[in-house]
């Protein structure tokens, strides 16, 4: 079974990629995109002579202890037909390396954007180095190469390799900062039996529902409503982010996602058909925790 990783390989994907085949106890062919757009692209194409690798899942960050959510994955979650069939957190710590003997011969670093946001206080103390933005963590390793002066900011992992280079450890602003990871494939979550999908509705089990809910008009009072629904009805929301509907200004969409029991899944979704009576729901899966 193929899966589509936003790579290149030795990013935090990647390492997420490894620790949920331990999980599942199955060996999967990890195949690595550059961007989440191509991820998604890789799983979710109809295009049979796009000259595409087609993938059965994929994998991509959503949410960072530091950082918050992801904002491209929850995007494309709505506008593409997936199921998420599981999730998988992992340990993120950043180290600094580069070519200089202190860190004040820094001129440039290099700093993927979303490792910016959880090592800011490093990055601030940092005076008069030029900041540059790359798109993975490994691209801004590569792009350290020799030149003089530059340092980048890479996963704990790669740096501890490092025997020649200036290093510095754990520049990350919190210890205990990790990355949510979504497993998914093709297909809607009504439509599509998840590989974690709970399968005893008696179980004591947890679950987790992730969900869009979309507004059909808006409002005053909406918002009130759809989480009055979870509140009469004793669901737990974990987390709740408004996304522009990108229709028109000041209009959103919610992503919600629901932490329950599978005892009470019939609960949840009878919750779910209620809200749809004034908003359409999109349910993104069903998984065990």
């Amino acid at each position: 079974m193929k899966i589509a990783i936003l790579g290149p390989q030795g990013t935090f994907s990647d390492k997420a990629y490894l620790e949920y085949e331990n999980k599942i106890g199955q060996s999967l062919d990890g195949i690595y995109y550059p961007t989440i757009d191509e991820v998604f692209k890789a799983v979710c194409s109809d295009d049979a002579n796009s000259g595409e690798e087609d993938c059965e899942l994929g994998i991509v960050p959503v949410e960072n202890t530091l950082d918050g959510y992801v904002q491209r994955t929850l995007d494309l979650l709505l506008e593409k037909d997936v199921c998420i069939i599981d999730e998988n957190a992992v340990s993120v710590q950043f180290s600094l390396v580069g070519n200089v003997r202190s860190l004040e011969e820094i001129k440039t670093l290099y700093v993927q954007f979303k490792a910016n946001g959880q090592c800011r206080q490093f990055i601030n103390s940092l005076n008069g180095a030029k900041i540059v933005s790359t798109e993975s963590n490994m691209e801004s390793y590569y792009m350290l190469g020799d030149e003089a002066g530059a340092a980048a900011i890479v996963p704990h992992h790669i740096a501890v390799k490092e025997k020649d280079r200036f290093v510095v450890e754990n520049v990350t602003d919190s210890d205990h900062n990790h990355t949510r990871f979504l497993i998914f494939k093709k297909g809607r979550a009504t439509d599509n039996k998840a590989i974690n999908e709970p399968t005893n509705p008696q179980a004591k089990e947890k679950v987790r529902v992730p969900i869009y809910v979309m507004p059909v008009e808006d409002r005053p009072g909406i918002l009130f409503e759809i989480l009055k629904s979870f509140s009469d009805n004793k669901i737990n929301m974990i987390s709740i982010m408004s996304r522009p509907t990108k229709q028109e200004l000041g209009t959103y969409n919610f992503y919600i996602e629901i932490d329950g029991r599978m005892e009470r899944l019939d609960v949840i979704l009878d919750t779910l058909e209620d809200i749809r009576k004034s908003s359409d729901v999109k349910i993104l899966g069903v998984y065990k925790e």
